[in-house]
């Protein structure tokens, strides 16, 4: 049987805040997810103390953006009332405790 897989990235992560719940669905193209979430790195490693409100969102956009997609990284922004320390945080903590680890398989299944 002739089979073919792009090796896309696909997860579920739920998150939960007190009695609060959200799940986001994870789909995408492992070296797509690596591009943005490295270019959203650079983002997030620019901003100060001087950053405004507007440029610590758009670097926290950025981010969630990159794993979730647009439509779903504001859910999570309204999740945590458009807070964009919460958004990096979530991210950061999902990226790190899973997210590498499935794009590395998924990476590793494509070649």
């Amino acid at each position: 049987m002739f089979n073919i897989s792009l090796n896309r990235v696909h997860d579920s992560v739920r998150i939960s805040e007190g009695d609060e719940r959200l799940t986001l669905l994870v789909d995408g193209d492992a070296m797509r997810m690596v591009a943005a979430l490295t270019e959203a790195q650079r983002t997030l490693k620019g901003l100060t103390e001087e950053s405004t409100e507007k440029e610590r969102m758009d670097a926290a956009m950025a981010f969630a953006i990159a794993i979730f997609g647009p439509t779903q990284a504001w859910e999570l922004a309204h999740f945590y009332h458009d807070d964009p320390a919460c958004v990096i945080s979530v991210c950061g903590k999902y990226f790190s405790q899973r997210l590498a680890g499935l794009i590395e398989k998924a990476q590793k299944r494509a070649k």
